[in-house]
């Protein structure tokens, strides 16, 4: 089970990266960067200093960091050749552009000719393969390469009739989800040298950054381990900046990063999971709400004989009532959701959110599949070849995970309300990986993914990843739904991608292969001296620094 072990891992990763010390009041859905709250916004004006916390540095290579902290300072400083819009659809970045071939399996990226290193030296199409294919080698143990590396669909990199604006991608197969994954940074050839040459130069801090981004190192106030300065990048290809100078200070951890924002030492703090009362924030501080990619949710054992009616895992989705759990539990910084797509990207529809709390409707759905009380004990039961069986229902999660744990508790109680004689059972990660899951000892497992960006389902619902080590743990298969995740995974015009995710989206809320719950929502704490923050994501906060400005 090392794919699933490392997936799970992975989400650990991304939660405790972005942990944090502070409680904000319910959220509003998702207006971050709404400047309606202001009674006039002031012009414009270049000039300014912003402070902003990152944790300990330990590299200046943004393929090797991770923090993430650090990889959204990084984004000031380094690009990629697509980034990601509002709402998580890729965009030209350092590519000026992309075409695909009707097959899909040759895409073709031009490079944008006015953009330079700091250094002055021009950007080319071989940065863009030599950080690919340092990417795709696996030696740097990249946060960036989980694309790359091991992809067997990418059969080929390189540059088009020796032009050194245009590299090309062959593939296997199509990939409508290519664009989003060349949203790593890129690195300069000639600054880098090579993969062993990164390796060798990864801790030494005296080797400053040279990217392409709107803001560099000042040279003037290099790095002294406390702090380091950025200035904005004259030669930017993106157009002028209107703040001078961005001072990353660097904490030990987030409550002292926290306490740094309330002491006005920074004028934003980026916040995930949320402890202090509201009263306690300044009355100048505005709150951003953003999505983040933290999917939680029921993984139903799709062998159990209990959960191979449909009735009975609907019942299931009615009888959480998910607002108690996300107001008491994760003080309502989370949104609930019916399908493992977040409400902020461009392929969610909002139309398909059925299963709102209904303990009557659950009841209802029981009764029609013959479920009673007959013995009277307040558990669900029915004979089955004039046998007496429970409604009894296994449900784990990982034991180090507060919040689910206290989610499971109330789980249980939502469940037991309707009928069901619910067992709980906390157990280590590793032993839920690599004992539970492959023996099916459950009914169902409280777990979360951080879903990528380049949005593919396959890895948990498609019946090719059934199997000892693969990653659909439930156990799911249809030949409707690989059918549709293959074509979304294959689609490259946008209609026909979008309507293909809301087949996708139709199947999962009809047949319900997994109970989703609810993605996690994070803030960003800003001074209200900072203005047109705008709409990001989690490894996006600077997304469009370009049009931030500072009055005071």
């Amino acid at each position: 089970m090392k794919k699933l072990f490392a997936i799970l891992l992975a989400f650990v990763f991304m939660f405790m990266s972005a942990c944090g010390l502070l409680e904000v009041p319910e959220p509003t859905p998702f207006e971050n960067g709404d400047d309606d709250h202001r009674e006039t916004e002031p012009v414009p004006q270049k000039g300014g200093s912003l402070k902003v916390p990152v944790t300990q540095i330990g590299t200046w290579n943004p393929l090797l960091v991770d923090s993430v902290d650090v990889l959204n300072f990084m984004s000031l400083i380094y690009e990629s050749v697509a980034a990601l819009d509002e709402n998580l659809r890729p965009v030209p970045a350092l590519a000026s552009g992309w075409e695909v071939s009707a097959d899909g399996r040759l895409w073709t990226f031009s490079m944008r000719k006015d953009a330079k290193w700091h250094n002055g030296e021009p950007v080319t199409a071989e940065d863009v393969i030599f950080t690919f294919e340092a990417l795709q080698s696996g030696l740097l143990d990249s946060y960036y390469q989980k694309h790359l590396y091991g992809n067997g669909n990418i059969l080929e990199i390189g540059l088009r009739n020796n032009d050194l604006y245009t590299f090309y991608v062959r593939l296997a197969e199509p990939d409508s989800n290519l664009a989003s994954k060349m949203t790593f940074p890129v690195v300069s050839k000639s600054y880098y040298v090579s993969v062993e040459n990164m390796m060798k130069k990864k801790d030494d801090l005296s080797r400053l950054p040279v990217g392409t981004g709107p803001y560099m190192i000042d040279r003037e106030h290099e790095y002294d381990g406390q702090s380091i300065t950025l200035v904005r990048n004259e030669a930017w290809w993106g157009g002028e900046t209107y703040i001078d100078k961005i001072t990353g200070i660097v904490y030990s951890t987030n409550e002292e990063a926290r306490n740094a924002f309330f002491n006005s030492e920074v004028d934003l703090v980026d916040t995930m999971a949320i402890y202090v009362n509201i009263h306690s924030v300044p009355d100048k501080v505005d709150l951003y709400k953003f999505m983040t990619n933290n999917y939680e949710f029921l993984g139903l054992n799709n062998s159990s004989p209990v959960l191979d009616d449909i009735n009975v895992r609907k019942a299931i989705a009615y009888a959480i009532d998910r607002k108690e759990i996300i107001s008491k539990v994760y003080q309502n910084n989370a949104e609930t959701v019916d399908v493992p797509i977040p409400p902020s990207h461009w392929l969610y529809n909002s139309t398909y959110r059925v299963y709102d709390y209904d303990a009557e409707k659950a009841v209802k759905l029981l009764r029609e599949s013959g479920w009673g009380d007959i013995d009277g004990n307040g558990v669900l039961d029915k004979l089955v070849n004039n046998q007496k069986i429970e409604l009894n229902l296994k449900i784990i999660t990982n034991s180090d995970n507060d919040f689910r744990r206290d989610t499971l508790n109330l789980i249980e109680k939502h469940l037991e309300r309707v009928g069901f004689n619910v067992e709980t059972q906390i157990v280590d990660l590793e032993v839920l990986a690599n004992e539970i899951i492959p023996e099916k000892a459950f009914d169902a497992i409280l777990l979360g993914y951080h879903l990528d960006y380049a949005l593919d389902l396959r890895f948990a619902f498609h019946s090719g990843e059934i199997g000892n080590g693969m990653s659909n743990f439930m156990g799911y298969a249809s030949e409707e739904l690989d059918s549709l995740l293959d074509a979304a995974a294959w689609s490259l015009d946008e209609n026909e991608l979008k309507l293909n995710y809301e087949k996708l989206q139709q199947h999962m809320i009809k047949d319900l292969p997994v109970i989703s719950l609810y993605f996690r929502t994070g803030s960003l704490l800003v001074n209200r001296r900072v203005h047109r923050v705008g709409r990001y994501f989690q490894l996006g906060i600077y997304r469009n620094i370009k049009d931030w400005f500072i009055s005071e």
